[in-house]
């Protein structure tokens, strides 16, 4: 269901377009799972880059931390009218080494609106958001990560589906051997650089453009304009 081919989300991908992201023979959303700081970063300064305001000085004096929030940006902004599916797993919920009333207070809350963001693009409100199910087992496996919280996500995220999982830890970037099912781990930035390479934009770009794609006289290029207000309404939060 996470992957399948809906009017909601909007204008989805094909594999021809986005080999290194998507299977062969693939045709449907991009669904991309958020590592912990990636779902920080959308709470403290999602309402400056969708707004393109100035990030405050001791963020933009940081280079390397801007860009990747720049590359956040522009992938919100294809996400405003492509069916990309951000989501989180279980272990998100429990992802802190102290798990403290005020971490669930901000943390649950945006795990929320995302499969509120989530429902509109499956146009089923009757399927759980991977968040909101038990742990799924692992289909693959992961040689490079010490047992933890980091090991973890990747897993989920592999297990659920996820074509990208998306994250800013170098740690996780550098160190992850992952065999199984295709899943490429990238930073923000990386991720928007690859979708700009494929000549991707808001209404077309990305698909195959063959008869038998269901993406071709694709009627409704926009989504369902109810996707946006789950994750919007976690921009800015403190």
């Amino acid at each position: 269901m996470l992957n399948e081919v809906t009017l909601d989300g909007g204008l989805g991908f094909c594999s021809q377009a986005l080999p290194s992201l998507l299977p062969a023979g693939y045709h449907g959303p991009l669904v991309v799972a958020l590592d912990s700081n990636v779902l920080i970063d959308l709470q403290q300064h999602g309402a400056a880059l969708m707004n393109d305001d100035s990030l405050p000085d001791e963020v933009g004096a940081d280079t390397t931390y801007a860009k990747e929030l720049e590359g956040l940006a522009d992938v919100l902004n294809v996400w405003l009218m492509r069916d990309i599916r951000f989501v989180v797993t279980p272990r998100s919920k429990s992802d802190a080494k102290k798990v403290s009333e005020r971490f669930l207070q901000r943390r649950l809350p945006s795990i929320e609106a995302l499969a509120a963001s989530l429902a509109f693009q499956l146009g089923d409100w009757t399927v759980p958001a991977p968040s909101h199910g038990p742990a799924p087992s692992p289909v693959g496996e992961e040689q490079g990560l010490p047992e933890g919280a980091d090991r973890d996500l990747v897993l989920e995220a592999q297990a659920i589906g996820a074509h990208v999982f998306l994250t800013r830890d170098r740690l996780v970037l550098d160190r992850t051997v992952l065999v199984g099912p295709q899943m490429v781990l990238l930073p923000p930035a990386e991720l928007a650089a690859r979708l700009t390479a494929a000549g991707i934009q808001l209404f077309l770009g990305g698909t195959c453009g063959r008869d038998e794609c269901p993406y071709a006289g694709w009627p409704f290029p926009a989504p369902d304009m109810g996707k946006w207000d789950g994750l919007l309404s976690i921009l800015g939060t403190s």
